[in-house]
């Protein structure tokens, strides 16, 4: 975690969106990544796209965005569940039309980049969802053992970067000392049966105070509220 408590350190001092992102953005090389892109499509006016491209891309990519030709809003934005996204995993896009094989041809050479992989938070069925693609140029098989090494690590910055770009300016909700200590534990990347024996609890306890903790930062999920506790420094 100490990685992803150096990227919380670091948000914390932003105020802008691009203070945030670029801040955030900066840490891609720990993680093995060279380029991302942010997609929040779910229920802003305007379609918050940010990207690590240059300028002209990130334009272009936000018109076909906007016009609803983007393969990855439409194949990625729908589930939870992360799929395989690059001209490398060219395989797995053989389901798609032509037009977003070429997009996808189209976008990893612009990017400069062969695999990647999308990390969704909030799905939609339509693909107006939030998530992030994250982006390298490795093999096949060098991604999938980066992948084995950093998956956790790359979950736990997109729901601190998607954190960081919504968190309100105040002081945050109150948490109490034992759903600080359940988050804190998971922060560091232990099970919930883990959890329960450092603190002497059923495991249905800890889920209770999980499921508390949640209720009172919002979150819609586990990774979500300790992106958020991390964020707010509450643990």
């Amino acid at each position: 975690m100490s990685l992803i408590r150096s990227v919380a350190d670091q948000l914390e001092k932003q105020s802008t969106y691009a203070d945030t992102w670029t801040s955030a953005v900066s840490h891609l090389p720990q993680m093995g990544l060279s380029k991302v892109v942010f997609l929040d499509l779910s229920a802003r006016k305007v379609p918050l796209i940010l990207s690590n491209g240059d300028d002209a891309w990130t334009q272009e990519y936000t018109e076909a965005v906007k016009a609803d030709r983007d393969p990855f809003a439409r194949s990625c934005l729908t589930c939870l569940s992360s799929q395989p996204t690059g001209i490398g995993h060219f395989e797995h896009h053989q389901h798609l039309p032509q037009e977003a094989l070429d997009q996808i041809a189209k976008g990893s050479a612009s990017l400069n980049i062969s695999m990647g992989m999308s990390v969704t938070l909030l799905p939609d069925a339509q693909g107006a969802g939030v998530g992030f693609n994250l982006m390298n140029k490795l093999t096949l098989a060098e991604f999938a053992e980066l992948r084995m090494e950093f998956e956790d690590t790359w979950r736990a910055w997109c729901q601190l970067v998607y954190a960081g770009l919504n968190m309100p300016n105040d002081d945050g909700p109150a948490l109490t000392v034992r759903e600080r200590d359940c988050l804190a534990f998971f922060a560091d990347g232990m099970r919930t049966a883990q959890v329960a024996y450092k603190l002497g609890l059923s495991e249905g306890t800890v889920e209770l105070h999980l499921r508390n903790a949640r209720g009172r930062l919002k979150a819609k999920t586990r990774d979500q509220a300790v992106a958020l506790a991390v964020r707010a420094g509450l643990i």
